[in-house]
């Protein structure tokens, strides 16, 4: 009769360790769409930081500002800070050299894809 035990630990084990795998391949797949979220606007973002740049357009201006308010519903802080300097460096060179290294930096650490080295 010391069997029942047994059985109805092993099947509470499997429940258990059911639950956890579900919770957890969940867990990833809602970091990977995060992931994939943040990828797309800032990517879409930078296409658009340049096409303003080069063409110096009102619609790629505008085109720009919507990437950025894409941004603001996926970025931290850091990063929105980020793209604000670009925006307030306009006029600045030198201060448009240090808003880019600072976007960079912001992006690089939101996604954790490369650590910045000098």
């Amino acid at each position: 009769m010391e069997i029942i035990p047994l059985i109805a630990a092993f099947g509470s084990g499997a429940i258990i360790s059911s639950i956890i795998q579900v919770w957890s391949a969940g867990r990833v797949e809602n970091l990977k769409r995060i992931f994939q979220e943040k990828k797309e606007c800032y990517v879409g973002l930078l296409e658009a930081y340049h096409r303003a740049a080069v063409e110096k357009t009102e619609e790629a201006a505008k085109n720009f500002g919507y990437w950025q308010m894409r941004c603001e519903l996926v970025a931290p802080l850091e990063v929105r800070k980020a793209i604000q300097e670009i925006v307030d460096s306009n006029d600045d060179l030198q201060r448009r050299e240090f808003a880019h290294e600072n976007l960079k930096n912001a992006l690089r650490k939101d996604m954790a894809v490369a650590k910045h080295t000098k």
